[in-house]
């Protein structure tokens, strides 16, 4: 039976390897790691492979001939490291057991450093993974990263910088435990025009992070900054929401965005999202980047213009709204349906001939789960010592899901 020890050994210095990390290192026939993992233990001439390859260094286990091995992992043997998936893989195997011995992570170190505590920090790793950055951080006092490759600090900062957010105090520590050690607090902005190493973990802190509460209730009418432009009122955006069928990393697009209303009720549920406000009217911009400001829902980007034709570029979408098509409904669809053919796809309508065009889309192309929803919404005015009921104008909601057959 063969003994795979997964060992943490801190942030890097070697006085932070604790005496458990060494003892399974000295017991340990052969190391495995990176070329900056190994190098500090060549003095004790231990077989040594060089990988961080899942396959690889199970392959080589298996074949070699050494009996105990320890692979070694920077920080946490649970943060963020090789640990997880050789451990899920191993767990099945029979030939080999596998032991985790954690250490200190540079989350803890840096924090540490920095005198604050570390149990409501969110953490993100930035290296070789997919994250939102401005929706991760909006919703976060604390925000820890782990960077790396092409997307280091620099570039997390200048994405911060392009969402509205490079005010914030951002602190970037480089070569941490190292004698080189060096550790940086400045706005996002400053240090987005500064040069780093490779080996860097950065903490954004935003005091004025959106209340994750925020996203459960319904804003009301009179909370956003309004004009001349008509709004989605507050009933019909719960429903026509609630049909979007939402996940927290979805990519939405409200087209014919108006004064943003959909767009920040939509925007602060997605709290590893991004949502696309298109729109083409002026003034309707200028309410949507205002309302966006006052909610400080930074996962939203304004695109402006007239749809099909300013989707090109855009990412495929999870879920589309359709507050305003300008006459292109059937353009917008099969755009839509181009980029994902699954997207759910949600039309408000008043007049009854753009409640035909929307059913008849759904039928051409396909769409399941249709649904059609007639909100009329009435609500109380004091008028003297009365309450009046007030109609609105009555909404057909039309929702269904791409089938993929397009």
């Amino acid at each position: 039976m063969k003994k795979l020890y997964i060992v943490g050994i801190g942030p890097g210095g070697k006085k932070y390897i604790h005496s458990m990390a060494k003892g399974a290192i000295e017991e340990s026939d052969c190391l495995i790691g990176a070329r900056r993992m190994l190098e500090g233990f060549e003095h004790l001439q231990k077989e040594m492979y060089e990988s961080i390859s899942t396959p690889d260094i199970i392959d080589y286990i298996k074949d070699s001939k050494c009996r105990v091995f320890s692979l070694l992992v920077s920080g946490d043997s649970g943060f963020y490291s090789l640990s997880k998936k050789i451990t899920e893989v191993l767990l099945e195997n029979q030939e080999i057991t596998v032991e985790n011995i954690p250490s200190i992570s540079s989350m803890q170190y840096m924090c540490s450093k920095l005198n604050i505590s570390w149990d409501d920090v969110k953490h993100q790793s930035a290296h070789g993974r997919d994250i939102n950055i401005a929706a991760v951080v909006m919703f976060s006092k604390k925000t820890f990263f782990l960077t790396g490759g092409e997307f280091g600090p620099q570039e997390i900062c200048k994405v911060l910088c392009a969402k509205g957010l490079g005010y914030l105090k951002v602190t970037v520590g480089e070569n941490l435990s190292y004698p080189n050690e060096k550790i940086i607090t400045d706005t996002a902005f400053n240090l987005s025009e500064m040069n780093f190493d490779s080996l860097c973990a950065m903490l954004v802190q935003n005091d004025e992070a959106v209340d994750i509460n925020a996203s459960i209730r319904s804003i009301g009418d009179g909370e956003f900054i309004t004009g001349n432009i008509p709004m989605t009122k507050s009933e019909v955006r719960t429903i026509s929401i609630g049909k979007l069928n939402l996940k927290r990393s979805s990519i939405v697009y409200d087209i014919g965005a108006g004064t943003g209303s959909v767009s920040i009720e939509t925007a602060l549920k997605l709290s590893c999202g991004q949502l696309y406000a298109i729109e083409k009217n002026e003034e309707a911009i200028s309410l949507i980047k205002k309302n966006k400001e006052k909610f400080k829902a930074y996962n939203i980007d304004i695109v402006k213009g007239l749809a099909p034709d300013c989707l090109e570029n855009l990412p495929s979408p999870d879920c589309v709204f359709i507050g305003g098509s300008g006459g292109n409904l059937e353009k917008i669809i099969c755009e839509v349906l181009k980029k994902n053919q699954t997207a759910n796809v949600v039309i408000n309508a008043i007049a009854l001939e753009s409640v035909n065009e929307a059913i008849s889309c759904m039928e051409k192309f396909k769409f399941t789960h249709v649904e059609i929803t007639n909100a009329w919404i009435s609500k109380s005015k004091k008028v003297g010592s009365y309450n009046m009921m007030m109609g609105q104008n009555p909404i057909y909601i039309i929702s269904g899901k791409g089938s993929g057959l397009n």
